[in-house]
């Protein structure tokens, strides 16, 4: 289905974007940031109700070609801006995101449920020497500055050819593991080295530490407060999406010290 089609389907305005003349395949509707990364979709359109500059880096992290604004929401110049340098499309709808959702669902546009999970890899990690490191300081609280991290390790593997695949993965896997650090941490470090066999990506904090990992592992748990809530962050799916995005994964935390969380991502 053509994005133009879906623009007429949902009665909708183009707020950034010239060309529609393009395949989506499938569509993605949510408002909380967890469930939008953790949907493995491709070629896909991303309807929400958030506004804020965090959908946008976020549907870039995930490679959704557009956004459409549900409920007659508008976003602020800044995020309009932050499309058009990632190159997203935006449109807006008055109808809901369930409406939203049904009436692309009943003119076609139905997916296809098993590419939305991806085969694991055999576990097998070799002492292999590093051969490029990233590095880059993320400081707690500060959410005009969350995701650069991610976002520039991203534009360099892509520079020198990484998977778009395996890109997509490391994309995902980084960034909550940067929004960790800027939401429960006091400061922290994100590192990137590039082996011929993987990507390794490293995500260190100094806060207050996780108390019980096997909780905090599971899906839904949060000790996020309600203001992170309310911009969609929060929902309890960061460390359980590092997990099944990682071929491997690997925490550590001490109680008042910090948390270090170890992913490995085979090319």
């Amino acid at each position: 289905m053509k994005l133009y089609e879906i623009k007429k389907i949902l009665n909708a305005e183009i707020l950034l974007g010239e060309n529609l003349d393009f395949e989506i395949e499938n569509a993605s509707g949510a408002e909380l940031i967890s469930d939008i990364l953790s949907d493995n979709k491709k070629n896909a359109v991303l309807l929400t109700g958030l506004t804020h500059n965090q959908i946008v880096k976020t549907a870039y992290m995930s490679d959704f070609k557009a956004i459409i604004f549900v409920r007659g929401k508008m976003p602020g110049r800044d995020v309009i801006e932050l499309a058009k340098d990632y190159g997203l499309v935006l449109l807006r709808t008055l109808y809901p995101l369930y409406e939203s959702c049904g009436l692309l669902f009943e003119a076609g546009l139905k997916g296809d449920f098993k590419n939305r999970f991806e085969t694991e890899k055999d576990e097998q990690e070799k002492d292999l020497a590093r051969a490029m490191e990233l590095s880059y300081e993320v400081i707690g609280g500060d959410f005009n500055a969350a995701g650069r991290a991610t976002e520039q390790a991203k534009k360099i593997f892509r520079q020198i050819g990484i998977d778009p695949t395996v890109l997509r993965r490391v994309a995902i896997a980084a960034y909550e593991a940067e929004m960790n650090i800027v939401i429960h941490a006091y400061k922290g470090k994100m590192r990137f080295n590039l082996t011929p066999k993987y990507i390794e990506i490293i995500a260190e904090d100094e806060g207050p530490g996780i108390p019980d990992i096997e909780l905090a592992m599971q899906e839904g748990y949060s000790t996020a407060p309600e203001h992170i809530r309310e911009m969609g962050f929060g929902a309890g799916m960061g460390l359980p999406n590092m997990k099944k995005f990682s071929d491997k994964f690997e925490i550590t935390s001490d109680v008042g010290k910090g948390t270090k969380v170890r992913m490995i991502i085979y090319l």
